[in-house]
């Protein structure tokens, strides 16, 4: 892994050809040196850099395996389930160099005034990071990783990644609450040094990575002291300067140079939602959530897409919705039911999109038994139509994000019944995970793991 000491803050671009770069001045200085920084100093560029990780190049391409949008022109090859290694290149740079690289460094002994916060928040950011890098390669490297004394470091399973990902979290969340700090820290763009919105947002990326690996009694504990209001959610706000590109990403890409690349016309969500069968109800019209998503058939550039809108990274709805799914998985339908309907209060409360004509009314026992508006053929269980409608709530939520691509993986170990029904682009297969990047293989080669098919479910899913 070929990894470079920063010495400035890192500044994000968006460039059309290459989807997402790191502009060129990343290192005004030589790259191998450090030059006199205070620990604060990198947090702001360690934020952009995850923001980029998290809402960039694996996103849209995530997009449209889980039929959130449909590829074209350079994003042909993705439709069609091909996929190049070095597509992999710059997402993996921004989570290894351009987070988790600092946020070691930050932690490395060079002065950090709020030294809790700042030590807090990095572990979190770091957790984030890595985290997904977990979940969409497998095996990355975690113990060795970023260290300038080891160039090729060895690859963690990821079962093991997961769980030293957890332990990060414990640690951040412990920093954080000796912080407790209420604010002021101009240097966090999402919470403005607020200790216990970070806590909050930590508690629910634990909940996210235990419902990943199947453990519902610790997702459930989690999600307890996770995010519960919207203003808790961890989101990028995009500052809304269009000349320097500060946009809402999926804005910046659907209005950039190849506007044609992707599309949501034809794809699966927006069938799901407006096409025949769709999935309204008695209590249920998406009406306005469509409105937010959709200006007919492409995205709408003036709401989801909105130049200034904010897009989601950790949020209330995944912190419900996850309680939800793990409650019902773990056989407490009541609890299930009340997080459900808890989030759809928000949803007709407009917290997440305007409401004007659209129904998120509360579901009630009955509706999910045979016979019921969420079970009509009576085919499944009660437990199993709960079921199935959290999930497809997740992917109807989860617009745009890369917790659908987990969740669409994840699920399949499900009857079919209760999977979301995300046709296949082409061929019999979805596909299971990113390739390594060809920088990896380049300069790591020895310990990369053997692995040049997407279709190769990962340790976690198997």
């Amino acid at each position: 892994m070929r990894v470079y000491k920063i010495a400035t803050i890192i500044v994000i671009l968006f460039n059309v050809l290459a989807c997402q770069d790191i502009v060129d001045d990343i290192n005004d200085n030589d790259p191998n040196t450090i030059s006199s920084v205070d620990g604060q100093s990198l947090f702001t560029g360690m934020q952009l850099a995850d923001i980029t990780a998290q809402l960039g190049y694996l996103n849209w391409a995530a997009g449209v395996w889980t039929g959130n949008f449909v590829g074209s022109g350079r994003f042909a090859p993705i439709q069609e389930y091909q996929y190049g290694n070095t597509n992999s290149d710059t997402p993996w740079f921004n989570i290894y160099v351009g987070v988790v690289q600092q946020a070691r460094e930050l932690r490395s002994g060079i002065p950090v005034t709020n030294k809790d916060f700042f030590f807090g928040a990095s572990k979190v950011l770091e957790a984030h990071a890595l985290g997904t890098a977990a979940s969409m390669f497998g095996d990355v490297p975690f113990s060795e990783a970023v260290n300038a004394d080891i160039p090729t470091p060895i690859y963690d399973g990821q079962l093991e990644v997961y769980g030293n990902v957890q332990t990060l979290l414990d640690e951040g969340i412990a920093d954080l609450q000796t912080a407790a700090t209420g604010g002021g820290i101009a240097e966090d763009l999402f919470f403005g040094g607020d200790s216990s919105s970070w806590i909050k947002a930590a508690y629910t990326l634990k909940a996210r990575l235990y419902l990943e690996v199947g453990d519902y009694a610790n997702a459930i504990a989690a999600a307890q002291s996770g995010i519960s209001l919207p203003s808790e959610s961890m989101q990028y706000h995009p500052p809304a300067v269009v000349l320097t590109g500060d946009t809402n990403l999926l804005n910046q890409f659907f209005t950039g140079s190849f506007p044609d690349d992707l599309t949501t016309e034809g794809g699966y969500l927006i069938e799901l939602m407006t096409g025949a069968g769709n999935r309204n109800n008695a209590k249920t019209d998406e009406v306005d959530r469509v409105a937010y998503y959709f200006d007919g058939t492409q995205i709408n550039l003036n709401g989801i897409a909105g130049v200034a809108e904010p897009m989601n990274l950790i949020s209330l709805q995944e912190n419900l919705l996850t309680w939800a799914e793990a409650a019902i998985r773990s056989n407490d339908f009541a609890s299930a039911l009340g997080k459900l309907n808890e989030h759809r209060a928000n949803l007709r409360s407009g917290e997440h999109f305007a409401i004007t004509t659209g129904i998120y009314d509360d579901y009630v026992d009955t509706d999910f038994d045979a016979g019921g508006i969420e079970n009509v053929d009576g085919s499944l269980t009660r437990d199993e139509a709960l079921l199935r409608e959290i999930i497809q709530e997740r992917y109807v939520s989860f617009f745009a994000e890369l917790v659908s691509f987990n969740d669409l993986r994840r699920t399949k170990k499900d009857a079919v019944a209760i999977q979301v029904g995300v046709p296949f682009n082409t061929g019999a297969q979805h596909p299971e995970r990113f390739l390594y990047p060809f920088s990896e293989e380049n300069t790591n080669g020895a310990n990369v793991p053997d692995i040049t098919d997407i279709f190769i479910k990962t340790p976690v899913n198997q």
